[in-house]
């Protein structure tokens, strides 16, 4: 309608005239709003702003997706009858409950953290083989599927006292079976794994039993080794007795005693010493 008289008062000049000036300028004012309407209306389809942390899949609706760029942040220009898809680039975290029997049958529930993005210059191959639902597509399958096939290696004493080993394994096959895609997994994290109270107890008996006879193990070795100990200083002792006695003889002994007499004749003490006394010759001391 507007259209319709904006165009009726510019043909019919006589008739704006007889309106007079006001409706003349009137009539401008519409026609120029309503062109600025269309103007702006345009150029909306003509762009899309990508905002921060996210990156953007051009489609073009002749040539289809464009794999070999990612439109990066701010306002980026395309024809209104082609698209932009946006994709957040940015870490995200998901977490995951699992229920998992272990090697021994043993049902344990585990919470996963799963830590990812997807590959930033690569989301035009994201978007055009996987999608945007990327998460609920792959990573979430993958993860549950590697978790209850690690688990499942471990009897539950060793699932509940190898937790950070069982993590790290969790992650590395993860990383391993997501390699060829374009999303990135930074960490898997095992939050918690929950055990029955029966199971609990039973394991800790158990780890208290071994610990015990680990303790017995280490008490046996070092009663072993004093035991070698001994065995060496009683043998450094009868080594050192056969020594000394070889070397011990008449000459020895007689000097031994001429020694002790000098000693004694220096001595402030009164003492009754007699020379020769013994069969050896060695001083006899009487008293002092």
């Amino acid at each position: 309608m507007i259209l319709f008289y904006a165009k009726k008062l510019l043909i019919n000049r006589s008739w704006i005239y007889r309106k007079g000036d006001c409706m003349r300028r009137i009539a401008t004012k519409l026609l120029v709003l309503f062109l600025l309407i269309m103007v702006l209306g345009v150029l909306s389809g003509c762009g899309k702003t990508i905002p921060a942390g996210h990156r953007g899949v051009y489609f073009n609706w002749r040539a289809g997706t464009d794999t070999g760029t990612a439109l990066t942040e701010g306002w980026n220009w395309l024809a209104p009858w082609n698209r932009i898809y946006l994709y957040d680039v940015r870490v995200k975290d998901q977490q995951e409950d699992l229920s998992i029997l272990t090697r021994d049958q043993l049902n344990i529930k585990c919470d996963l953290s799963i830590r990812f993005q997807p590959v930033a210059d690569k989301v035009g191959i994201l978007h055009q083989n996987i999608g945007p639902e990327y998460y609920t597509t792959i990573v979430r399958p993958t993860v549950r599927n590697v978790t209850r096939e690690v688990i499942a290696g471990y009897d539950s004493i060793d699932a509940y006292t190898k937790r950070s080993e069982i993590q790290d394994t969790i992650f590395k096959g993860v990383v391993a079976k997501l390699d060829q895609k374009p999303i990135a997994i930074s960490a898997i994290m095992l939050r918690n794994m929950d055990f029955p109270r029966s199971v609990t107890d039973a394991i800790e008996r158990k780890l208290a039993m071994k610990q015990e006879a680990e303790k017995m193990k280490f008490v046996l070795e070092k009663e072993r080794l004093e035991a070698e100990r001994k065995r060496v200083e009683a043998r450094g002792i009868a080594d050192f007795q056969i020594i000394v006695t070889k070397g011990i003889n008449e000459n020895l002994l007689r000097w031994k005693g001429i020694e002790a007499t000098l000693k004694l004749a220096e001595s402030q003490n009164s003492k009754v010493v007699v020379i020769g006394g013994a069969g050896d010759g060695l001083p006899l001391i009487l008293g002092k």
